[in-house]
């Protein structure tokens, strides 16, 4: 009868023996709950012959057989590998993403992980320099184009990663002021008692309109006059058909009328003395004052 007994604590020993030199597992844990659960079993196995201690040998072996089969389940049991750890994953973005430098941008980053808790960010900017931070602001000095990456770490120590892109342009050179230069028109004279244009007068009234046509900003006050001979109401008409006969002479040539205004000051303004024959041909004129 013992020695059933033994032969049942043995045959869980073997078994436990055999779990240890083939169940080793990567995590470390199948040699320990082999040699328990073979242990175990043994132990069960004489306790089974314990209890049949007076009875037939045939009960007695079946005692020690169910101790071995308890022995082996309870080693499977424990032995049950465990679940892979899951990384966790990363999502990186960068607002705004573009600009002149130097471009200020704030970093983002969310972690998800489904076996436990992210535990740690880490972010390398791209440009040499690196933070800490689920959420950050870096500010690039330099044009160019970066690739930020953030690294999250759950607290088993694994770790997923994502990039998102920052382009940095360099700010385009202000255009240089237009150059401006003071519009000079010169005035033309008119004969006695006469608002028709001369030949004289057409050719620098010619060269105006070219100037004006170059410049499409500039407006022109048309502005005639007239000796001092004469009533000063028909001195003060006679200066308004003058003005008028050289704005309908720049309109031909092309310049819009709705950059020409047109004044009569009669007699007014002499720039020439009037006591003279070539002093009263100067003051009949019509003058052009440009207004950039």
């Amino acid at each position: 009868m013992v020695s059933k007994k033994i032969v049942g604590a043995l045959t869980c020993l073997v078994f436990a023996a055999s779990g240890c030199a083939t169940g080793a597992g990567p995590n470390g844990r199948s040699t320990t709950c082999l040699v328990i659960g073979g242990l175990l079993g043994a132990g069960a196995g004489v306790a089974a012959g314990n209890a049949n201690h007076g009875s037939d040998e045939p009960r007695e072996g079946v005692g020690a057989i169910l101790g071995v089969v308890a022995g082996l389940g309870l080693a499977l049991f424990l032995c049950a590998p465990e679940a892979a750890a899951v990384a966790p994953t990363a999502r990186a973005s960068a607002t705004p993403s573009s600009g002149a430098p130097p471009l200020t941008v704030e970093l983002r980053a969310v972690g998800n992980d489904t076996d436990g808790s992210v535990v740690k960010y880490m972010w390398d900017f791209g440009d040499g320099t690196t933070g800490e931070g689920r959420q950050v602001t870096h500010t690039y000095a330099t044009a160019g184009r970066y690739a930020p990456r953030v690294t999250v770490t759950d607290k088993s120590g694994l770790t997923g990663s994502d990039s998102t892109a920052v382009r940095v342009a360099a700010q385009k050179a202000a255009p240089p002021p237009p150059t401006s230069r003071k519009i000079v028109l010169r005035g033309v004279n008119f004969d006695f008692d006469k608002a028709d244009i001369r030949p004289d007068a057409q050719v620098i009234l010619d060269a105006a309109v070219e100037v004006l046509n170059e410049n499409s900003g500039v407006r022109v006050q048309v502005v005639g006059y007239t000796d001092a001979t004469g009533p000063d109401a028909y001195s003060q008409s006679l200066s308004e058909r003058r003005a008028r006969a050289v704005r309908d002479y720049l309109v031909r040539g092309g310049v819009s009328g709705g950059r020409l205004t047109t004044q009569g000051l009669g007699k007014s303004q002499p720039v020439a003395d009037n006591s003279t024959r070539d002093g009263r041909a100067q003051n009949r004129r019509v003058e052009l004052n440009a207004r950039e």
